[in-house]
Parts: structure tokens; C-alpha cells; sequence
């Protein structure tokens, strides 16, 4: 008789593999007799039980399936087992009574009867409130009704709140999978940082969690047919969550969220000037003002003309009404409203005030008041109290721009003491937008949108100071700080002299023959130049956009000598 060869648990697992769980299963069994089984036997039975159970769930073999459940739980598997210790719990939970009921619920939100649901899982999580498969659907019922409510004209904020509390309550919040859903929907919602402390929930991340894709910026084609970035998931909340601060909260709690952004901030592959801004606002709040001054003079780098940065900078020297007003002032200078910027304008009096120079600070008051009475905005209670206040003029005439212009200056001063300054020649000035374009040493164009009081015009030599900045894809930028107009020759390497014979070609423009030196159709036109006229003239360096290269134009021509024209 023929020796039959010993039967082991590769062999399960390899008919497994095949699909014949059934003979896997017997073959299993037979191991499991063994009084000398080992741990693969035992995790060979297990894992043809778990796909027998499977297989019983997805048909109508609900006894079978119950058999096969009880073999499973005998077994024990214990935790240090890891993949096939969840996947024994998983299995577990989705057979039986409870699966049932899952798939009860399941059907009611495929139909979209969420709120059925919701009751119904409810109920069954006060019956299984250690069940991970209850907990779970739990939570994506509660996001339906959280994803609905997001999206109608007005939204029930105490609701989304009582929906995010149920979701930290049932301890998904950890879930990455499940919450870059939840966080999607939240953050979507316009104004929410103003209605909930989002903060409080952020504190009780466990951001290790996230995942490198939580830290990436995603593409999208937006309306306009163009790609655009899409902040990552981390930005977002450490943003929205600093936004939700007020002066009210415990300090301990806005120092913690600081902290945090702080900390993942270094993580960020994008653009994390806005985010920088609400780190700046909550050093503001617990009154680390040389923080908050540090953090918004480096953001100033990138935007210095910014009306809100400034106002924030003036906050920042709060103890130094002077330079706070220096601040107020510059922010009422850049491109802006009083719609948008009565900061500006509230600051500047609030500073007058503290200096004792209460003739201006009544013009302001009266200015101020009389904008927010006709466009029906509030007048503050601080503002009420200064109109009552002894010292108020309302007939003080009202300070000109220049007023501003002078208390800037500080500002400018400070900005300015860390930036470089270069010596530029204006080469062109667009009149209708004011705006003058600016070549520097080394070849740098910029361009600076000037006062139409002192206005820029070509050939004008400059000093420029200038923030230097990377766009968010990684080009460096330029933007001017400060511009004005200096009484010095320019450099010879901006502007230069020539003398050399010319060729006009069939458009019209000339170039000289050695320098290669530009002479547009408007000078040739008006000097009636002809091709090997000798053209002595000023040039200035310029940037040729259609060529992509720095080169030489003529500004003015100083003489021609016509004598070697060619004779036809």
C-alpha cells in the first residue's frame, strides 16, 4: 500500500489560491486534528474560514454561513496576528444579526432616505457600540446629511456642528480616508471659520495621520479653461482653523494652533503667504508683538503693497502710536477703499488721538463717519465715543493725500531698510494706467505704479528699492517698494551715447550697423533717416519682448549726417 504523502499548510494556502475553498477547508480541518498543529495550520483554517463566511454573506446560505462563524471565533486569533487578526474582526462583524442590519441601512442611503439612516444606525450603535464595521457606517451616514446641508442657501451651522461632534465622538476622526470627505465638505462651506471654533477639533488631530497627498496641491481646469492649483488638505485646515481664533479664546488654546501651523508649515510644497498671514494674526492675539512684527515684515517682502499687511503691521506697534500711524497711513496710500479698508482710516484717528493731535484726528473722524453713515455700514462703539469726546472739531479741514504721503514715510523707511536699492532709468510710461517701466542694473525690469501727482517720465533716473519673491512655480518676481526720482547722471550701463551708421529695413525700424542699436519707425519718420545716415544719439537699455532679449533703443536723436547715402 502506497505511503500518502503528509498533508501541510502550504498546501491549503495553494488550493486557496486556486479557488477551491471547499477542499481547502476540508484539508484544513484535517490539519486542525493534529494534536501537534502549528500556528500555520491554525492561520490556514482561519483564512479558508474567513472565505467561506465571505462566499455564505453573498448568498443565501445564512446557516452555513452562522457554522462557519462560530469555527472562526473558537479560533482566537489573537491581535498580534495583524492582517489576519482584522480581517477575522472585519469578517466577524459583517456576518450575523449586525451585517444584516448594515445592509438594511445601506439600502435606505443608496435610496437616499439619509435620515431614516441615520435613526436606524443610531440604534443599532447603542446596541454594538464596540462594533468598527457600526461605527463606520455611522459616520458616512452622518456625512450624507453633512454633504446635504453643506449645499443649501442657508446653512444650518449648529446642525453642521452637532454632525462633526457625533463624528469626533465616535472616534473617526482620525481616519484619514474617511475625513478627507468630512474636511472636503467643511472647508467648502463659505464663512464656516466664523461660525464654528474649528480650531478645537483640529487640536484633536493626530496629524501623523495624514498622508503625503494631504500635503500636495492638486490641478483643476477651472471655468476659464486654464489650470489652477488647489491648496492641499493640510493648508486648508491650518488655515480655516487659525481663522476660527478671536480675541476670546483662551490663549493657551491659540498659542497650541499656532504651534501647529508652525510645525507643518515647513511640509507645505506651495504657497504659504496667506497661511504665514493667520500665524501673524494669532501672535497678535496673545500679544507677541515681535513675532507678529517679524512674521508680516518678511510677508511685506512679497507684498508690499498690500493695504492688509500694513494695517497689520501697525497693529503689531501698537506700543508705538507713531509708527503705527506711519503704517495706517501707507495702507491708505496702496491700491484700496475705504469700503473694504475703514481699518485704515479707524487706525489712523485711533493713533491721532493717542498723540494728542486732535484737529486731524477730527478731519479723519468726520471723513470716516460720514462714509459709513452713507453706505450704511456700523458706526463702532469706539467711533461713537470719540464723536462725543470734547476734543472732536467736525468743521477741522480735511487732510490732503500728502498728509499721508509725509506720515508714510517711516513706513517705507522700515520696509526699505532690508531690501536692495538700485538705480534705474524710466525707458517707457504707460500714461492712462500710471504706470512707469523701469530698467535697473543688470538688466531688471520693473515696473511702478506712480502717484498722478508726481508723475515719471521716460528718461527719468531713479532709486528703486524692490521685493524679491518666488511665484508659485518657483519664478523669481520683482515688485517695488519705493521709487523716486534722484538728481545723478545715470549709469553708462542704462543709458549711453552713439554715433554709428544706420540701416532701415523693410518695416520701417533702423538698427545701427556695429551696436545693433534699435531707432523705431517714430524717430526714423521724424529724422527722415535713410539707410548709411550716421545717427548720433542717446539709447537706453531695453528688454525685447518678441526676440526674448535685453539689447539697446534709441530715445532721441541728436544729429545726422546724411553725406554717405548711397546714390542710386
Amino acid at each position: 500500500m502506497e505511503r500518502q504523502e503528509a498533508i501541510m499548510s502550504s498546501d491549503v494556502f495553494e488550493l486557496r489560491r486556486e479557488g477551491k475553498i471547499d477542499q481547502a477547508y476540508a484539508m484544513a480541518k484535517q490539519l486542525m486534528k493534529k494534536t501537534n498543529h502549528s500556528v500555520w495550520d491554525k492561520r490556514a483554517y482561519a483564512w479558508c474560514l474567513i472565505d467561506l463566511i465571505k462566499r455564505a454573506n453573498g448568498g443565501d446560505k445564512s446557516v452555513e454561513g452562522e457554522q462557519y462563524r462560530n469555527e472562526l471565533k473558537q479560533l482566537n486569533i489573537p491581535e498580534t496576528e495583524g492582517v489576519l487578526f482584522k480581517q477575522t474582526q472585519y469578517t466577524l462583524a459583517l456576518s450575523g444579526p449586525v451585517a444584516k442590519e448594515l445592509g438594511d441601512i445601506r439600502s435606505l442611503r443608496e435610496k437616499g432616505e439619509h435620515q431614516t439612516a441615520l435613526e436606524k444606525i443610531k440604534a443599532l450603535y447603542v446596541q454594538c457600540p464596540e462594533n468598527d464595521s457600526v461605527k463606520t457606517a455611522y459616520g458616512w451616514c452622518i456625512y450624507k446629511l453633512l454633504q446635504i446641508e453643506a449645499k443649501v442657501k442657508d446653512v444650518n451651522f449648529k446642525r453642521i456642528q452637532e454632525y462633526l461632534d457625533d463624528i469626533f465622538s465616535l472616534g473617526l476622526h482620525n481616519n484619514i480616508g474617511f475625513m478627507r470627505y468630512v474636511w472636503g465638505t467643511l472647508l467648502g462651506v463659505k464663512t464656516i471659520e466664523t461660525q464654528i471654533h474649528l480650531y478645537q477639533y483640529v487640536l484633536q488631530l493626530d496629524l501623523s495621520t495624514f498622508e503625503k497627498e494631504d500635503y500636495k496641491v492638486s490641478k483643476y481646469t477651472g471655468s476659464d479653461g486654464l489650470v489652477h492649483d488647489w491648496p492641499s488638505l493640510v493648508i486648508r485646515i491650518l488655515k480655516k482653523s487659525l481663522d476660527s481664533l478671536n480675541t476670546k479664546v483662551d490663549k493657551e488654546d491659540i498659542i497650541s494652533i499656532r504651534d501647529l501651523a508652525v510645525e507643518h508649515i515647513a511640509q507645505l510644497e506651495e504657497d504659504t503667504i496667506f497661511l504665514k498671514w493667520s500665524i501673524a494674526k494669532a501672535n497678535l492675539m496673545v500679544h507677541e508683538l515681535d513675532k507678529a512684527q517679524a512674521l508680516i515684515a518678511d510677508l511685506l517682502q512679497a507684498k508690499p503693497n498690500e493695504f492688509w499687511l500694513w494695517n497689520g503691521l501697525a497693529k503689531a506697534a501698537r506700543n508705538n502710536q507713531t509708527f503705527a500711524l506711519a503704517c495706517y497711513c501707507k495702507s491708505l496710500l496702496c491700491k484700496s477703499d475705504l469700503k473694504f479698508n475703514g481699518e485704515a482710516k479707524a487706525g489712523i484717528i485711533q493713533s491721532l488721538v493717542a498723540l494728542e493731535r486732535y484737529s486731524e484726528a477730527s478731519a479723519e473722524l468726520r471723513e470716516l463717519v460720514d462714509f459709513k453713515t452713507n453706505n450704511d455700514q456700523k458706526i463702532s462703539q469706539q467711533l461713537n465715543s470719540y464723536l462725543r469726546a470734547e476734543w472732536y472739531n467736525p468743521d477741522s479741514e480735511k487732510l490732503s493725500k500728502n498728509f499721508y504721503k509725509e506720515h508714510s514715510k517711516a513706513a517705507v523707511e522700515f520696509l526699505c531698510q532690508s531690501l536692495p536699492e538700485a538705480i534705474g532709468v524710466v525707458n517707457y510710461v504707460a500714461k492712462d494706467q500710471h504706470k512707469a517701466f523701469i530698467v535697473l542694473e543688470g538688466d531688471i525690469l520693473v515696473n511702478y505704479q506712480y502717484d498722478i501727482q508726481t508723475p515719471l517720465h521716460e528718461m527719468d533716473v531713479v532709486a528703486v528699492s524692490y521685493t524679491e519673491y518666488k511665484n508659485r512655480d518657483g519664478e523669481i518676481r520683482l515688485k517695488v517698494a519705493s521709487c523716486h526720482k534722484v538728481d545723478q547722471e545715470a549709469p553708462t550701463s542704462l543709458l549711453k551715447t552713439f554715433k554709428e551708421f544706420i540701416k532701415v529695413i523693410q518695416s520701417g525700424l533702423a538698427f545701427t550697423k556695429s551696436g545693433n542699436i534699435l531707432i523705431e519707425n517714430k524717430l526714423v519718420q521724424q529724422s527722415n533717416l535713410v539707410g548709411d545716415d550716421i545717427v548720433e544719439g542717446i539709447a537706453v537699455r531695453s528688454f525685447n519682448k518678441k526676440k526674448n532679449c535685453w539689447g539697446w533703443k534709441t530715445t532721441s536723436i541728436l544729429s545726422v549726417d546724411s553725406s554717405y547715402r548711397t546714390i542710386l
